[in-house]
């Protein structure tokens, strides 16, 4: 599939100046560039943006995100299963704080 730069950008709740920036310093390439100038990216940029995503909410620079995905022993899938490690240990914290407050409510 192909998505232009709005449609990227709505789809991964970015904004295009985001894309246009995360361009500009090497971090995510759009597949073409139209005769009109208009940038076009496709699927393999999509997977690429959702890791820089993922790594970004993990409190990554966008220094230490390049440097990831650009090494070469980078195993999507391996990273995949380990923001979803992430996300699960991040929910459980979520969870006993909630218990936390709960506790503290029922206290008061």
């Amino acid at each position: 599939m192909r998505y232009m730069v709005n449609q990227l950008a709505r789809l991964a709740g970015v904004t295009r100046r985001t894309l246009h920036y995360y361009d500009q310093i090497g971090l995510l390439h759009p597949a073409e560039q139209g005769d009109n100038g208009y940038r076009y990216y496709g699927d393999e940029a999509l997977l690429r943006l959702q890791q820089i995503l993922f790594y970004r909410e993990l409190d990554f620079n966008l220094e230490q995100i390049k440097g990831i995905l650009e090494d070469p022993d980078f195993d999507l899938l391996r990273a995949l299963e380990g923001h979803r490690r992430a996300l699960l240990e991040r929910i459980a914290h979520t969870h006993r704080l909630i218990e936390t407050v709960d506790k503290t409510i029922q206290h008061i």
